[in-house]
């Protein structure tokens, strides 16, 4: 009985023992999967998203801001990059660095968001990340090469320079095809003219494929062919059948895409209309980080515009011309050295010129300063500070290739080369213009007389007074002492071409007209203008 007895207390007591323990092990794994849930759940919190928008044209302030917001977007911590792409193109050579720059983001998954277009250049970017979408009203392609110049517009290229220029472009748009499974023939299409495109679907199978005239024809043609031009696609943004217009892309057209043909034709993945999709689609829940260029990066991409750069260089000639016209003033030098400076630091901050661009041409100028200043004449020095100018400014224009003086290889560089001879000689001449307005109008302008010398045959013909003067005697200095016009005197300085004479037993501020006379030569007065006198050298006789 007893026996009986303890079997019969045993077995509830095993049980229960049995129901702790299972108990006791269901509230550690419990206690144990909630801090792993919370950890998932906190990394999930973590996970960033950062837009970069990418707007306007593509040059090289776009690649060298792109690469700072990425890589502060890395050190955010962001798991996914998102380009926001609204640009009309812009410059081959930028684009392709940017192409070759997302490509080796090894680390992070890259996905362009064309939101509204990204035309040409931007649709090369665009293919070149990992995945595309597209937002509700967008397009996307066209990306032929074209030559744009800052004085004649939009030209058209010739054969052998389209196939040149063609070749890179068409290389990078073929290798992203290879890498994202793009059609090949889709993408060739919208960088060559010439192929007409047709889409057919075999109807026993449900293949579609993307095909040139030629092969359309053998397909169609074939003895039970169950191949037909695709009549109908869904619009992903209406859920609703549309139709196909066949050929997609025609003999003389350049592949476009809209939303939805770039859905069908398997170049974007989903329509993303705002950020809250965004981040619902790729099912991230933190934050979102929009990364836009800083206010000095946008002031760079300005000033490096060819019209903006076209005008300084404008600038640079009238504030020179200006100098040597009233030397001593500083208006003109002072113009002309701050219009310098932004010429060459726009490009140099950006990256699209180096430290021997700028050093090139201070060291032009140093050679032209000592031409002016120092060697009577004008020679060696002169002519070699000009041309070390000219090399150095027109360089600024090129992207940066191996080496400092090298022949142009890529199409970006014999563009950025043209570019230069156009902003450089287009500023020459109009500041020829100005010139020609300066000496007509400014003399006349209130509190202007000063600043330039009147033209020839209209300066005073009477006494004018030249202000307080040091006596050849050192004896007694005046206010009123009187130059005027035929006044003949030794030139004390060297003219290079300002300096002193001594005029009617006084030291006078003298400027021949670009003449250099040496310290002790005699000179004949010949204009008065203001403060200004102007002499020319005396022959002896």
């Amino acid at each position: 009985m007893m026996i009986n007895t303890r079997r019969r207390f045993i077995h509830p007591l095993l049980i229960g023992m049995l129901l702790l323990v299972t108990f006791s092990k269901s509230v550690s794994i419990a206690t144990e999967e909630d801090p792993v849930e919370a950890k998932i759940s906190n990394e999930a919190a973590k996970q960033t998203i950062a837009i970069i928008p990418i707007k306007d044209e593509i040059n090289d302030v776009t690649f060298s801001s792109m690469k700072r917001r990425v890589e502060q977007a890395r050190g955010d911590g962001a798991t996914l990059i998102v380009f926001e792409m609204d640009t009309p193109g812009g410059l081959v050579s930028s684009a392709l660095e940017i192409c070759n720059y997302i490509k080796n983001l090894s680390d992070l998954n890259t996905v362009a968001w064309v939101r509204p277009s990204a035309y040409s250049a931007g649709a090369m970017i665009s293919l070149a990340c990992d995945e595309v979408i597209m937002s509700s009203v967008s397009k996307m392609g066209d990306c032929a090469p074209i030559i744009m110049s800052p004085t004649d517009g939009l030209k058209e290229l010739g054969e052998t320079e389209r196939a040149k220029a063609e070749s890179p472009i068409l290389k990078e748009f073929l290798d992203s095809a290879r890498r994202r499974g793009y059609d090949p023939l889709l993408c060739e299409s919208m960088v060559r003219l010439g192929s007409e495109i047709w889409w057919l679907e075999n109807e026993t199978n449900g293949e579609r494929r993307f095909v040139e005239k030629d092969e359309k024809e053998r397909l169609l043609n074939e003895k039970d062919s169950r191949w037909q031009p695709v009549k109908t696609m869904i619009d992903p943004v209406t859920s609703r059948e549309i139709d196909v217009k066949q050929p997609i892309v025609k003999e003389r057209d350049l592949l476009t895409l809209t939303q939805s043909e770039a859905i069908a034709f398997g170049f974007a993945r989903a329509i993303i209309s705002d950020e809250d999709e965004l981040s619902k689609y790729y099912q991230i829940n933190g934050v979102i980080l929009r990364i836009v260029p800083t206010w000095s990066e946008g002031l760079a991409d300005f000033l490096s515009s060819p019209l903006v750069r076209t005008i300084l260089m404008m600038l640079i000639m009238l504030g020179i011309y200006a100098e040597f016209q009233a030397p001593g003033t500083l208006v003109g030098g002072v113009v002309a050295l701050i219009a310098l400076a932004i010429f060459l630091g726009a490009p140099y901050i950006t990256g699209l010129a180096g430290a021997w661009e700028v050093l090139l041409v201070l060291l032009g100028v140093t050679l032209l300063a000592v031409e002016i200043f120092v060697i009577p004449g004008f020679g060696v020095a002169g002519i070699s500070g000009l041309l070390l100018i000219l090399v150095g400014l027109i360089a600024t224009f090129m992207p940066a290739q191996p080496g400092p003086i090298v022949i142009p290889q890529m199409p970006g560089s014999w563009t950025g080369l043209k570019t230069g001879f156009q902003v450089i000689f287009g500023g020459m001449a109009l500041s020829l213009i100005g010139m020609w307005l300066l000496n007509r109008y400014l003399p006349s302008v209130p509190g202007t007389r000063g600043l330039f010398l009147n033209p020839p045959g209209s300066s005073t013909e009477g006494a004018v007074a030249v202000g307080p003067y040091e006596s050849a005697s050192a004896t007694s200095t005046t206010t009123n002492d009187l130059v005027r016009r035929g006044d003949v005197g030794p030139a004390v300085t060297d003219l290079r071409p300002a300096g002193k004479a001594l005029i009617n037993g006084r030291r006078v501020d003298v400027i021949t007209r670009g003449h250099m006379l040496d310290k002790g030569c005699t000179v004949e007065v010949v204009e008065v203008s203001g403060n200004h006198v102007v002499v020319r050298e005396v022959a002896e006789t």
